[in-house]
């Protein structure tokens, strides 16, 4: 953004005002204008590839964007991958007009459904995560298929809940992870993905809890300004009451 922004001023220069027009033909510019800059990078020997997440999240004319320049002509060299979660997404959802455009229109779509992950994909993932050979992680594989159900994400959150346990530990002599699976299966908490989570949310500390409770109401996504804002603290304060959050992995700090 830092680079745009000296661009624009060094090689552009102070623009002039923009022309106030109705809605629909601000729309039409402000697609324009937008076509034009991707032009600028999508070339035929320089493409350009975009990745948007969570489609189902936005809003009706950023969707009505993204139908404009995947079935511009004008548009080419250009790659959009699109993520959406399908269970969240009904009959009358306003994603799927501009789906249904881009599949009527002369466009090359490729549709991936993401599966959960299966058992010997689990497998690797946990050789992997304990270096060593897909043997030995045979049986720890297959508890955490089946209390997981194959979610990525909460196999990574089981891992981190047994070593937080002391389920699973890294042996200085031998150099090499150690656990008991007799052990792990005994647990409750692995009987249900929700008791998972929820037990370690309730390890954290009750400042880090509530702080928690305050982010998930601004969103997925909040501003340390914002969030400082509505605790009425301090940004610094804010980082360290969220650092156990983080450490834990429920919670990602970018920049």
């Amino acid at each position: 953004m830092m680079l745009l922004r000296c661009w624009r001023r060094e090689a552009v220069g102070k623009q002039p005002p923009v022309v106030d027009l109705l809605p629909r033909d601000a729309q039409s510019r402000f697609q324009m204008v937008f076509r034009r800059f991707l032009g600028v990078f999508a070339r035929r020997e320089h493409p350009l590839a975009l990745f948007l997440d969570d489609l189902q999240w936005l809003d009706a004319a950023t969707l009505d964007l993204v139908e404009h320049l995947l079935t511009h002509s004008e548009v080419g060299h250009l790659l959009l991958v699109g993520a959406y979660r399908n269970n969240e997404i009904g009959s009358t959802h306003p994603l799927l007009r501009p789906l249904d455009a881009i599949r009527d229109a002369d466009v090359r779509v490729c549709e991936i459904v993401l599966a959960p992950l299966e058992l010997e994909d689990v497998n690797r993932l946990v050789a992997d995560a304990m270096r060593c050979d897909l043997e030995r992680v045979g049986s720890l594989a297959q508890l955490v298929h089946a209390k997981t159900g194959g979610n990525p994400f909460f196999a990574i959150q089981f891992f981190s809940a047994l070593a937080e346990e002391g389920l699973l530990a890294f042996g200085p002599v031998t150099r090499t992870w150690q656990w008991d699976i007799d052990r792990i299966r005994a647990k409750n908490y692995t009987d249900n993905v929700v008791d998972l989570m929820a037990g370690r949310l309730k390890r954290l500390s009750s400042a880090t809890q509530e702080a928690l409770k305050q982010l998930a109401g601004l969103g997925n996504v909040a501003e340390i300004a914002t969030l400082s804002l509505v605790r009425g603290t301090t940004g610094e304060a804010m980082h360290a009451t969220l650092r156990e959050a983080v450490h834990a992995g429920l919670v990602v700090h970018q920049g």
